[in-house]
């Protein structure tokens, strides 16, 4: 299986929900990437039951993302 990376292309704002992992932090970026951030709202649904290290990473993703 051969890796698209290439731009998709979307007509509508784009919602990228993070779960608190590295999988969907990097989807969030790319995201964020390909329709800049102007175009992309991401989510975090907050249970408010989340392991601290959850938050810490948030905080490193969201100086990540810019």
């Amino acid at each position: 299986m051969i890796l698209n990376l290439e731009k998709p292309t979307f007509e509508r704002p784009v919602i990228a929900w993070w779960s608190g992992g590295a999988d969907s932090a990097i989807t969030c970026w790319l995201c964020l990437k390909w329709f800049g951030a102007e175009n992309v709202r991401v989510v975090f649904i907050d249970t408010h039951n989340e392991d601290d290290d959850t938050y810490r990473f948030k905080k490193d993703c969201e100086k990540w993302w810019g």
